[in-house]
């Protein structure tokens, strides 16, 4: 075995994996976000 590898449930792995997706999602609309809010395009609630 490599000394890189690391052995996790599989139950374990598809969590990582979901929440891995949540954060890239999060990191996305972050970041549109802010490209709004540079170009002034915000608005009150």
């Amino acid at each position: 075995m490599d000394a890189d590898t690391v052995i996790i449930a599989r139950e374990e792995y598809e969590l990582l994996k979901k929440k891995a997706k949540i954060a890239d999602d999060a990191l996305v609309q972050l970041k549109l976000s802010l490209e709004d809010l540079r170009h002034g395009r915000v608005s009150k609630f």
